[in-house]
């Protein structure tokens, strides 16, 4: 077996799970990082030869184990050279992704699940009359409106704690969305994470597969292309949503005739926009503005939200 490296702080000896502890049973040597980490004790104790970092393994030292610091550097070197990486009860595609996630997998793994408990008392008989009593509909202005608080923490700059506690409120809303459905056995949170794991690596084949890629342009394309084959659509914008603001429905539907050869760079944006001013037809020069900003690498719906703001401070 190729070496094994286990990411674990000493404060998360309780998240180790019962096959990556076997596994270190199994080693000839086991090398930490920390030289206190708590573990070197319960380890010696059932025989195993450990201690703290006085040689540098490679990932072929065959028998040995290394007990890493979860952001180490050396986590992710020794991925890419071949060693085998936990990552507690998380279950990633390869060491290279349980490596990059070291730093945070089990404090997430943890952290969610208990999320997911508190959600889960908060719906049944002896929790909540008013979280009881809510529906997926009734919940909807909810969704939009922490939506909106997550958008506006960011236009306003605010992407420390601010943006933190936005970002659980928006979490909370596909939580309890999740536990609704868990109570009526539709599916639950793991499933919803599992799908979108899923779906991650499936569009991502020149990460996790052997594709290859020139450009962000040919990932988007790509994208879309594995996209439609999974849905099996035979309108390309099929899928935008009706209820989208139309200067964000218009820039999707851009971004999506960009991946089928749509090619509207700043030259022709422009001339689009000068044949259509004075705006005989407004959404049409509306339209083009959006191919414009496109072209610029500018989301016009955070950039008309910005200007009006502006324009709110200073009138």
């Amino acid at each position: 077996m190729p070496l094994l490296v286990v990411p674990l702080a000493g404060e998360e000896v309780g998240e180790l799970t019962l096959g990556e502890f076997d596994l270190l049973l199994a080693c000839e040597r086991v090398l930490f990082e920390r030289g206190d980490h708590p573990l070197i004790v319960r380890l010696r104790a059932a025989g195993v030869d450990a201690g703290p970092f006085d040689d540098e393994p490679d990932a072929g030292s065959d028998g040995w184990a290394l007990v890493a610091q979860p952001g180490s550097k050396r986590v992710v070197d020794l991925a890419r050279a071949g060693a085998l990486v936990t990552s507690g009860p998380t279950r990633p595609p390869d060491a290279l992704t349980a490596a990059y996630g070291a730093y945070v997998g089990r404090r997430a793994a943890r952290s969610l699940g208990t999320l997911t408990d508190v959600m889960a008392r908060l719906r049944g008989p002896e929790g909540c009359p008013w979280d009881a009593e809510q529906s997926h509909e009734s919940l909807r202005i909810h969704l939009l409106e922490e939506a909106y608080e997550v958008l506006e923490a960011i236009d306003q700059g605010l992407t420390g704690a601010e943006l933190q506690e936005e970002l659980g409120d928006l979490l909370l809303q596909v939580m309890f969305h999740a536990q609704m459905a868990a109570d009526d056995s539709r599916f639950d949170i793991a499933d919803v994470a599992d799908g979108i794991v899923e779906k991650l690596i499936r569009r991502h084949p020149h990460v996790f597969g052997d594709a290859a890629v020139k450009d962000a342009n040919e990932v988007i394309r790509n994208w879309e292309t594995i996209k439609k084959q999974e849905k099996e659509r035979g309108d390309h914008f099929e899928g935008i949503p009706a209820g989208l603001p139309a200067l964000l429905a218009a820039y999707k539907t851009q971004k999506r005739a960009a991946a089928l050869g749509f090619d509207a760079d700043e030259a022709v944006a422009r001339s689009r926009l000068e044949s259509a001013w004075p705006p005989d037809d407004l959404g049409f020069a509306l339209f083009w503005i959006v191919a414009l900003a496109r072209a610029r690498g500018i989301d016009p719906e955070a950039a008309l939200r910005k200007a009006t703001q502006d324009f709110r401070a200073t009138f």
